[in-house]
């Protein structure tokens, strides 16, 4: 008979194995803080808007998901722009 597991409470969940093809697209705005850069375009605007709402609420993983990102729908296409950490934290 196997053994009963035993319940354990945790703080926080341990984030998901799945590949994480967000932060590979956007490693390079790091670089270039303060640039707009086309990162997505989509089939249709609807599904542009869906992205670029993803990555604003980090429903995906980004690099430095603290700092400062922006994004934005225009049309098809979904842009995106590192600002760097944001004021009064040090890291």
């Amino acid at each position: 008979m196997p053994k009963e597991q035993v319940v354990e409470f945790v703080d926080d969940l341990p984030p998901q194995s799945y590949n994480r093809p967000w932060v590979n697209r956007l490693l390079p705005l790091l670089d270039r803080p303060g640039v707009w850069a086309l990162v997505h375009t989509a089939d249709n605007p609807e599904q542009a808007n869906k992205v670029q709402s993803n990555l604003h609420q980090r429903q995906v993983y980004i690099p430095e998901p603290d700092h400062v990102w922006q994004f934005a729908a225009r049309g098809c296409q979904v842009y995106g722009v590192y600002r760097g950490r944001k004021r009064g934290v040090r890291k």
